[in-house]
């Protein structure tokens, strides 16, 4: 009987989420139909992302934004001192640097709720750590930061650990300044050339952005 109770609840929880009015903004701050925000949102040509939050009045605003890439350059020296300083991870003044950041109040699925117990890290592990290991091989060092104000249960005294909170969100707001629904990516080179793609996406498929022929769509350079 416990089991068909909770069954129930569960279901209706789910059907009332996905029930719950939404009004669909795009890039241009105007409201649309859910039919065109998702034609927008899935043209990669347009180059959107997306962030997804609650109103005052319950119902869930998403918003349409004109930042999939965002390339510059940034202090090398400052963004490896402060990881340094909030994760065991010493990192050389050669190794190329990706970070998979995760953001409070994002609605990526109906489970979200700024908690990461240790059994749902473990599981995220089981799909990254050999994606993990492929990279150092690079001389690439990989991390998972998430913003202060989530329920982290990491390890941070374990010697292989990789997942850390963005203790003072510096790192949020140095390279990660727009929210994006399902996280974002950035990769920093040591000559300060940095790179950040929104929304969800595998950090496998991320670091072939490092390949010459791809780093070069978004720099000069072929450093």
């Amino acid at each position: 009987m416990k089991f068909q109770i909770c069954l129930f609840l569960s279901l209706f929880l789910t059907s009332l989420i996905s029930s719950q009015e939404r009004i669909h903004i795009d890039e241009k701050g105007d409201t649309i139909s859910q039919i065109s925000f998702q034609e927008k949102w899935r043209n990669k040509d347009l180059g959107l992302s997306r962030w997804d939050s609650i109103g005052k009045d319950k119902k869930r605003y998403t918003i349409l934004k004109k930042d999939l890439y965002q390339a510059g350059f940034i202090d090398y020296n400052v963004i490896k001192t402060e990881i340094n300083n909030i994760t065991p991870i010493k990192i050389t003044d050669s190794s190329t640097i990706i970070i998979e950041y995760y953001y409070k109040d994002d609605l990526c699925s109906s489970t979200s709720d700024n908690k990461w117990t240790k059994k749902e890290i473990d599981y995220r592990k089981i799909f990254l750590d050999p994606m993990r290991n492929n990279l150092t091989k690079d001389n690439i060092v990989f991390i998972c930061l998430f913003e202060n104000g989530i329920n982290l249960k990491n390890s941070p005294n374990k010697k292989d650990e990789y997942f850390f909170l963005d203790k003072n969100n510096f790192i949020k707001e140095s390279v990660f300044r727009s929210r994006t629904l399902c996280g974002s990516h950035a990769a920093i080179k040591p000559n300060g050339q940095i790179l950040v793609r929104n929304g969800e996406y595998r950090v496998d498929y991320f670091a072939q952005h490092l390949k010459p022929k791809n780093w070069s769509l978004f720099f000069d350079n072929k450093n």
